[in-house]
């Protein structure tokens, strides 16, 4: 059985000990499983050395959750089955899944299936080869989680293989256990546990009635002031109305936008997507969904008003409609945090040391100028450079730091460390979508109360007690 199912770590599995956090980790062996049985079998036989097992995937992750720190790998890229598409009494519809589906894949599937209404799973984060386990595992989100919300809404039940051995079916609103004085369901320890808990075999994912109209309009501005002032009056206008929503607020700043364009003659999805005037500071996309096109248009309008009303120039806007042409935006938004890993990973290659070094911050009770004024003072203060992007209307923004050498990527982890002080004090969340992992994990022990860290390793010791699953994620 371990020579057919468990390999050792040699110079041809080297590409399976690091993640897109570009840290790189150690493990013996690996192995590749193709169904539950072999998880099983390859389970029992680790258990027999206490074997600690670092449960991976896509490896499309930023914080190193993927990067085993000893042990055994168990890669599930190989469990990528589409399995049942359901139709409940109730009228709701569902997939299930193995976790190592890709979100292309799954999105693909999707749209194939033979049904009345076009259909869609809302969780849309940017990186398509991401895994659906990946994507369970740390509650990603997306630019539409405006509208949408987090990924845990649309996941109703998980299969669960525990460090024993055991398979447990877990069933959203079944089972409750406590945490911090309250209730939470335990499908949802699961998801956004970083693997920590047990090894998520399979997942039916609840989908929605896809809207039949999308539209998406890109607007630039020369001026900050522009921008903020276009910001606060998307929160103070109505914008909504019952047959159409906006569905993301997505802002890019000026470093975003020259990194991007510096490498997009490598990216063959940006080919007809036009350059930036160097002259705008900004852009902010934002997404509309609907049934009723008409809807659509009154949105867009209004927005186009309040643009002009900001001194964006409308006749430089991008407006697109339609999948295919939205998609092009959607791999703009994308290329953002890809070209970003692609400079760490230069950076990287010239010191080892260089890691991923972005913040995944939100605060709610700020406005966004007085958060991204402080981010820019910040980093013009230490004489780094940073990109930023993110969702505008709920102060998550992504600052991605660029070191060009040791001694920069040092006090960028001091800035993120002060940064990460200030958000606690406001009450805000240091972690969000991205996961703490093993690169975020000191930021995440020091910003978290004890009590809370305190239920999270109870949890531990109740679903993993003798500690294999995932060591070095989080706590």
């Amino acid at each position: 059985m371990s020579q057919e199912l468990i390999y050792q770590i040699d110079e041809k599995y080297k590409e399976y000990l690091s993640d897109e956090s570009r840290m790189t980790g150690v493990a013996d062996s690996i192995s590749f499983p193709k169904e539950e049985n072999e998880i099983i079998k390859i389970i029992t036989r680790l258990k027999k050395s206490n074997t600690p097992i670092t449960i991976q995937g896509g490896k499309t992750g930023i914080v190193g959750c993927a990067v085993p720190i000893k042990g055994h790998v168990l890669n599930l890229s190989n469990m990528n089955h589409i399995k049942d598409f359901i139709k409940s009494a109730s009228g709701e519809y569902f997939i299930k899944v193995e976790p190592g589906v890709s979100l292309l894949e799954l999105n693909k599937e999707i749209n194939m299936l033979e049904n009345k209404e076009e259909l869609f799973w809302p969780p849309d984060p940017t990186e398509p080869s991401a895994t659906i386990g990946g994507i369970a595992s740390c509650n990603a989100k997306g630019i539409c989680s405006y509208a949408y919300g987090d990924t845990k809404k649309y996941i109703d039940q998980i299969r669960v293989v525990q460090s024993d051995g055991i398979i447990r079916d877990i069933k959203r609103g079944e089972e409750l256990i406590s945490f911090a004085n309250s209730k939470i369901d335990l499908i949802d320890v699961y998801l956004g546990g970083e693997g920590m808990f047990g090894l998520i075999t399979e997942l039916t994912l609840k989908l929605k009635p896809k809207p039949k109209f999308i539209w998406g309009i890109a607007f630039f501005f020369k001026y900050k002031e522009d921008i903020f002032t276009f910001a606060e009056s998307l929160i103070t206008s109505n914008l909504q109305s019952q047959e159409s929503y906006i569905a993301a607020i997505e802002y890019i700043d000026r470093e975003t936008i020259d990194i991007i364009e510096k490498r997009k003659k490598f990216m063959s999805k940006l080919q007809s997507v036009p350059d930036i005037e160097p002259e705008n500071t900004g852009m902010i996309y934002i997404e509309i969904h609907g049934d009723k096109e008409e809807s659509i248009e009154t949105i867009a309008e209004k927005l186009m008003e309040l643009a002009i009303s900001n001194n964006s120039d409308p006749d430089k806007a991008w407006a697109l409609s339609g999948d295919i042409e939205v998609e092009k935006v959607r791999n703009f938004r994308h290329a953002a945090p890809e070209s970003v890993n692609a400079f760490i990973e230069e950076m990287h290659q010239q010191d080892f040391r260089i890691t991923k070094l972005g913040t995944d911050m939100s605060v709610k009770n700020e406005n966004f100028s007085s958060i991204l004024t402080k981010y820019e003072t910040d980093v013009k203060n230490e004489n780094l450079k940073a990109c930023i992007f993110g969702h505008l209307l709920e102060n998550h923004l992504h600052v991605n730091i660029l070191p060009k050498n040791y001694e920069e990527y040092k006090r960028g982890i001091t800035l993120i460390e002060k940064w990460a002080e200030y958000i606690s004090l406001k009450n805000g969340r240091v972690v969000t979508e991205n996961g703490v992992g093993k690169l975020k994990k000191s930021l995440f022990l020091k910003a978290t109360p004890p009590k809370y860290i305190d239920e999270i390793r109870k949890i531990k010791c109740m679903l993993d007690p003798e500690g294999i699953w995932n060591p070095g994620n989080m706590i």
